[in-house]
């Protein structure tokens, strides 16, 4: 057993050291530097100096250059104005940004804490990920293999709160599995990580109240949706359509604020063609066909009442479906915790098809199907 603790901690250390030495500072870490300052009361060419300043002093002037170079990111530079716009869209991310804050208490620069954040969250889904599979019935010795496929060294890397969200998605499952109570405050606090994973919120409680919690859990959903509400109005967010048109339609905008919706039909479909290439060659398609095709293969023996169902496959793939269809982005790095499950599922599966297929061999009745009914409980 001790063992089995020392692999889940030496991969949580290994994310951890990568995410803060071998930082990716991507722009995002502008915009997340400027939304902090913006709540110490920074406005126009102060937020724009300090902001700016920041970054120059962490990082170097290779780097620096190419967050200022081209005309989006020179407009935004240049203009105070247009990096103002470009806040409602990151100051919804209100945990990230006050953690970021806090951090320059502890010596760091909000620039190094953005991706510091990061590093300690990835780590912190890592050793959440380790326990999950020791609830399941394989390996713990596959964890390094799976972190390394699902992305948590990229998450780990970035200037975005995904790390810190899949840290929590990650958290509120593992509670879910284990019948604890900490499910019930992860769900609610969930739109405060990332509003869009309100979804995940809701995923958790519509669980939860058919388990029997009724009252907890509709209260629950009922103050994540109050939080997201509060949120996106005090943030000033956009809105779905102007995120929508800012991300996917046209060149990015230096003044989102001043956006026209197109009303094109073709305009809104093109971003799922271009995702649906994006799924073609990246490696979390090799784990959700791969799962797709295990429950089409066991469907008549897959136990479709039990926690462990729900938790490592119904619940993740249908917030990676769902989220994508709202939003068609090929950040992949949103879908981390929810491709780890999948895949944890997958090779449960497997585990327990070896199993009784070797059972069968063993006593010369060897036939098909493979599982008798309900057999995989997972």
């Amino acid at each position: 057993m001790a063992f089995k603790y020392l692999i889940i901690i030496a991969t949580a250390a290994v994310i951890l050291i990568y995410g803060i030495m071998k930082p990716e500072r991507n722009w995002d870490m502008v915009a997340y530097v400027a939304a902090a300052y913006y709540r110490d009361g920074y406005r126009g060419v102060d937020l724009t100096r300090e902001t700016y300043g920041d970054i120059k002093k962490g990082v170097s002037a290779k780097r620096f250059s190419k967050l200022v170079t081209g005309e989006y990111r020179e407009t935004v530079f240049r203009d105070p104005a247009s990096l103002e716009q470009q806040l409602p869209f990151y100051s919804p991310r209100v945990a990230y940004v006050e953690l970021i804050r806090l951090f320059k208490h502890f010596g760091l620069s909000y620039t190094k804490a953005t991706y510091v954040i990061s590093a300690i969250f990835a780590s912190l889904s890592v050793l959440v990920l380790g326990l999950i599979i020791l609830e399941a019935t394989v390996s713990i010795a596959i964890l390094p293999f799976i972190v390394a496929l699902t992305g948590y060294s990229e998450i780990a890397r970035l200037s975005t709160p995904d790390a810190m969200a899949c840290f929590f998605s990650l958290l509120g499952i593992y509670s879910l599995i284990k019948k604890g109570k900490l499910k019930f405050f992860v769900a609610t606090i969930l739109p405060v990580i990332r509003t869009d994973f309100i979804l995940l919120s809701g995923l958790l409680m519509i669980f939860t109240y058919r388990q029997g919690d009724r009252f907890i859990s509709l209260f629950s959903l009922l103050s994540a949706a109050a939080i997201y509400i509060l949120v996106t109005k005090l943030t000033g967010n956009y809105g779905y359509l102007t995120l929508f048109n800012f991300t996917f339609i046209g060149s990015l905008s230096p003044y989102p604020a001043n956006i026209i919706i197109s009303h094109q039909v073709g305009d809104y479909v093109i971003p799922y063609a271009l995702l649906l290439q994006s799924l073609l060659s990246h490696s979390h398609t090799v784990v959700y066909v791969l799962a797709l095709y295990l429950f089409w293969l066991n469907r008549d023996q897959v136990n479709r009442g039990k926690v462990h169902f729900y938790c490592l496959f119904i619940l993740p793939f249908v917030f990676t479906a769902a989220h994508m269809l709202l939003f068609p982005s090929n950040h992949f790095r949103f879908f981390v915790f929810s491709s780890s499950l999948i895949f944890i599922w997958s090779l449960t599966v497997l585990a327990q098809l070896k199993k009784v297929r070797d059972r069968a061999v063993k006593i010369g009745q060897y036939a098909e199907p493979l599982l008798p009914r309900n057999e995989l409980g997972w």
